[in-house]
């Protein structure tokens, strides 16, 4: 079992970002916590297009940012960990993708992490070890101590976005089950 870090290709393609700015407390509010109820679809425009740059199936924004032909891709697989907010944004439609499924996957005892002075929160981590049984068929989820930070995706995830060839995606990969002695994250 895989599993990777989700990122996107920032330089390659041009991103998108709110017409009007969200607020730390808007974007810390992404922590797993639904925004449903209350959405109203942001208004988004293109980041650069001086540089004359196209939009990918993931453009970089606040949140994971997908097309509607990337979401049917990967609907099937990620519906139950997150929900679609719509954006409004005049050529073509993207959608944001709130992770909601944030799981206590981690194995503190493998994992290499530092923490903050208080030693209970954790800083930044070293090395991931997850849980498998508590990841297991979750193919997009946030971990406890990173809420706000990443979403991680699974193998699948991974290899569904390759297979349909969707552009912007970036992965990095933090923990492979049968090689977790070797997984050090560069930071």
């Amino acid at each position: 079992m895989k599993i990777w870090q989700l990122s996107f290709e920032l330089d390659d393609y041009d991103n998108l970002v709110p017409i009007k700015e969200f607020t730390v407390e808007e974007i810390q509010s992404f922590d797993g916590r639904s925004h449903l109820r209350q959405w109203k679809p942001v208004q988004v425009k293109r980041m650069e297009p001086e540089k004359g740059l196209e939009l990918s199936d993931a453009p970089g924004f606040t949140i994971p940012v997908f097309s509607r032909r990337a979401w049917e891709c990967l609907e099937p697989l990620i519906s139950k960990n997150v929900e679609i907010l719509p954006l409004d944004f005049n050529e073509k439609e993207y959608l944001g993708i709130n992770v909601i499924t944030v799981l206590d996957a981690i194995d503190y005892e493998k994992s290499i992490y530092k923490t903050y002075r208080d030693g209970k929160r954790i800083m930044a981590f070293k090395k991931y070890v997850f849980l498998p049984t508590v990841i297991e068929n979750v193919s997009m989820f946030k971990i406890l101590d990173e809420k706000t930070r990443y979403a991680f995706v699974s193998d699948e995830f991974k290899q569904t976005v390759e297979k349909n060839n969707l552009l912007g995606f970036k992965f990095k990969l933090v923990w492979d089950s049968e090689n977790e002695y070797s997984m050090y994250i560069d930071r």
